[in-house]
């Protein structure tokens, strides 16, 4: 009895000491791990089972769901986490026996489990690219996997824009030229290994197609072959642009194979080109050819005439050279002509060269008149012409007008006198001198058209029907006289008139005139008066006064000594009523 129950003790203890030495003792993860959803770990433990293990997962101290029912107590187990595992750093691993249940570990201590994820940053909404231009995508993850890209356009797949690149958040993509225009467009980038990771833009962004529009011309301008003008246009290309002409909706000619796209050319519309009102514009890109526009309408190419001078409000003499000049953008010549009045004047050159300039010398003899036009045509095409017309030019005709001796005048023999006249002559004038209408003396065959000749009054036939005639020595048609006649008398001496009594009031020249120092100074009242007769140097001064007083009807006479005065020009002046004369006289020491 005492031998079984030795052997009964020492079986227990056997027992006891076998059990209490199966154990199983969580490695990894064993606290403080971070580990990463949809990447693979490897769970490791020690044991010194035979049997199979399971392997359980804890979330906060409570079950979270089995990873492993049955696997090999061999000691480690790879685990790929699953992509929807929930965030949190409060897991552990339990591993226990297969077969006896009350043989397990945990982990020491918590561990984390943080998701994988890409977050797209750029493009995220909002955002207008250009297509044809390089843009960057931006994105952060936490994966080291190769990412690829996609394009989506109204939900739904559009294009490939990488199929893999690093995972380094950022990538350069050219956007495609000929994408279309649209705001519904979005990007998805996804890890290559596990397509459950990826995200998307936020909101959808903006792509805006590639495009041209011609604004000049645009249709209805009228365009001068030869001329310079600017073809103008809008777009957002990258790249030249091609600009070619069209006549009647078919290829006409290669205006330019590449331009940079500013939106401008200058173009030297050739003289070549025909006429023509059914012209059209069309820009292409050079990178891709389905992009381009056309001109709306159509516009013409002419050939042309315009008239720069005269052109309006010019004032031209007659009798001068002056320059006709003009634009045109063919090489035939033109024809040249006067008009007046809107009504055809004169043919200025029947057959000019075209070379936009002509040297006129307008007629001595034009009548004056403000609604003068220059009409220029081309000789071989009536159609090609340009007129003045709508602002009227100027001619101002050549004139005299005779100031002195203009009638009534008594001058003595051998007095100096003053023939005066006005004129807008650029020439010498001719000083003739008529009695009784039939020339008598040339007083000057050529003086200067200032206005002015002293003569000095010959000793001639007395008289009272002289004339003065000035004229043009460019042209006699061009000339003027007195009115009326004047009168050369010897000296005058009271003594010598019969009658006594003159029927007007006259003021004579002096005489001798020049004199020195002495010089008698002549006059005739028609009625009985007070009389004033007054002296004035060169400045308007008074320097003598003479008969303030009452005189009887008659002639007159006054002598005036200059014994005191210095040479010059002196002014007589005679006042008798209403009436007053002013002569001049001339004292020479």
């Amino acid at each position: 009895m005492i031998k079984y129950s030795i052997y009964l003790s020492i079986f227990i203890s056997c027992y006891f000491t076998t059990f209490a030495q199966l154990n199983i003792t969580v490695i990894l993860p064993n606290g403080g791990e971070n580990w990463q959803t949809g990447f693979e770990q490897t769970i490791t433990w020690s044991d010194n089972i035979t049997e199979d293990v399971k392997i359980d997962l804890y979330k906060g101290g409570v079950f979270d769901s089995e990873l492993f029912a049955s696997t090999f107590s061999d000691g480690s187990k790879f685990w790929t986490i699953p992509l929807g595992t929930t965030p949190g750093s409060d897991y552990k691993i339990k591993i226990s026996s297969v077969d006896s249940s009350n043989v397990f570990d945990f982990s020491d201590a918590d561990f984390t489990i943080f998701p994988s994820d890409i977050t797209i940053s750029v493009p995220n909404g909002g955002e207008s690219w250009q297509a044809g231009t390089t843009q960057t995508i931006t994105w952060a993850d936490n994966i080291a996997e190769n990412v690829f890209i996609e394009l989506y356009k109204g939900g739904s797949f559009h294009s490939v824009i990488v199929s893999g690149t690093a995972s380094d958040g950022v990538r350069n993509w050219s956007i495609p030229f000929l994408l279309e225009s649209g705001s519904d467009y979005a990007v998805k980038i996804t890890s290559v290994d596990n397509s459950g990771i990826f995200d998307f833009s936020d909101t959808n962004f903006t792509i805006v197609g590639s495009q041209v529009n011609v604004t000049s011309p645009n249709g209805g301008e009228d365009w001068l072959i030869g001329s310079f003008q600017n073809i103008t246009w809008t777009e957002n290309l990258v790249g030249n642009v091609e600009i070619d002409l069209f006549k009647s909706g078919v290829f006409h000619s290669e205006i330019t194979g590449g331009t940079v796209n500013d939106s401008l050319y200058i173009w030297n519309i050739p003289a070549s080109l025909e006429q023509g009102s059914d012209y059209k514009i069309r820009i292409t890109s050079v990178i891709a050819s389905s992009i381009f526009d056309f001109t709306d309408a159509d516009f013409t190419l002419s050939h042309q005439i315009i008239v720069s001078s005269p052109n309006g409000g010019e004032t031209w003499q007659a009798g001068t050279e002056q320059f006709i000049t003009w634009t045109d953008n063919f090489s035939e010549n033109v024809k040249i002509a006067l008009y007046k009045g809107g009504l055809f004047h004169t043919e200025i050159d029947p057959s000019n060269s075209s070379d936009g300039s002509k040297f006129w010398e307008i007629p001595f003899v034009m009548d004056s008149g403000s609604d003068y036009s220059i009409k220029i045509k081309s000789v071989d095409d009536p159609n090609p012409f340009d007129s003045s017309a709508d602002y009227y030019f100027n001619i101002t005709a050549n004139t005299i007008t005779e100031n002195s001796p203009n009638g009534g005048e008594t001058w003595l023999i051998g007095s100096v006198q003053e023939i005066t006249w006005t004129d807008n002559l650029e020439g010498d004038v001719e000083i003739l001198l008529y009695k009784g209408g039939i020339l008598h003396t040339i007083i000057s065959s050529s003086t200067a058209s200032d206005g002015f000749s002293a003569w000095t009054v010959p000793t001639i036939e007395q008289g009272n029907d002289y004339q003065i005639k000035i004229l043009s020595v460019v042209t006699a048609e061009v000339y003027d006289q007195s009115d009326s006649n004047f009168t050369i008398t010897s000296r005058i001496d009271v003594n010598d008139i019969l009658s006594g009594i003159s029927t007007t009031y006259e003021l004579f020249q002096n005489f001798p005139n020049p004199f020195n120092p002495s010089t008698t100074i002549y006059y005739a009242l028609p009625k009985e008066g007070s009389v004033e007769l007054k002296i004035y140097d060169i400045l308007g001064n008074e320097i003598m006064t003479f008969n303030e007083e009452e005189q009887s009807a008659g002639y007159h006479k006054i002598e005036f000594d200059a014994t005191r005065f210095n040479s010059g020009v002196y002014i007589y002046r005679l006042q008798a009523g209403i009436f007053v004369e002013t002569k001049k006289m001339i004292l020479l020491r």
